[in-house]
């Protein structure tokens, strides 16, 4: 199975082995595991194992893309606040530059700025929850806006022609694309990764029969068959299954 570092990613993985680890010990136990309920049956709990090992990797396979797309945008806002306090003060030797019209651009750039921290969750954890997800796209979405107004206002100053690159127009015209590129890119390689993530999830938490409570109770059926001092019963109850 592929690896993540995620904390998240961590735990259900450590799940999904464990029930791997069950199994083992259920075939070990040979005819003496022979439970009524049919749902904790050696076959049912293979499948269940070998369901959620491919929809782990499935996310695992989609975490990649989507870290990278995180990581690309980051890059392109991260230097905007520096790039944007230069810019005010190439604007403020423009000449003609009246008071009204720097007032008028500090207020563009304070909206381009000022996005809350709290707002922004630029996290690659595939676990990161869809509303902060919401709440940060929009959040760069609304910035690429402001950045669109920010260009507008350059083009209507009369006399705002720099010679340094950085602060010519089609600088910030070329900005603006990469922050809309990037910010799609987020959007395209999230949402494969959350329907995953959901399928996973429901595999290992949510469903009636999910891995985690199957997996439990098929501990319990084990304690009830096998004698309290014995090497087997100290060794599976060490296996642990945890909800989020």
């Amino acid at each position: 199975m592929s690896t993540n570092t995620s904390t998240s990613e961590v735990g259900h993985a450590k799940n999904i082995a464990n029930l791997n680890l069950l199994n083992t010990h259920i075939l070990a136990l040979g005819n003496l595991y022979n439970p009524a309920n049919s749902a904790i049956l050696l076959t049912n709990l293979q499948q269940k194992y070998n369901d959620a090992f491919t929809q782990q990797e499935d996310v695992n396979n989609l975490l990649p893309p989507y870290s990278q797309a995180v990581n690309e945008r980051q890059a392109i806002f991260k230097p905007l606040n520096r790039d944007l306090t230069k810019l005010r003060k190439a604007y403020k030797v423009t000449e003609g530059v009246t008071t009204a019209q720097l007032e008028d651009l500090m207020t563009i750039i304070r909206k381009i700025k000022g996005v809350r921290k709290t707002d922004i969750v630029d996290s690659t954890d595939p676990d990161s929850n869809q509303t902060n997800y919401s709440v940060s796209q929009m959040s760069y979405d609304q910035r690429t806006n402001n950045m669109e107004t920010l260009i507008a206002h350059l083009q209507n100053t009369p006399n705002y022609n720099p010679n340094e690159t950085e602060y010519k127009i089609k600088t910030y015209e070329d900005k603006k694309v990469q922050m809309l590129a990037t910010t799609q890119a987020v959007a395209d390689t999230y949402v494969p990764l959350n329907n995953a993530r959901s399928i996973r999830n429901n595999t290992i938490y949510n469903a009636s029969d999910n891995l985690v409570d199957l997996a439990n109770t098929a501990k319990d059926y084990i304690f009830t068959i096998l004698d309290s001092d014995s090497a087997q019963y100290r060794t599976v109850a060490k296996i642990k299954f945890k909800k989020r």
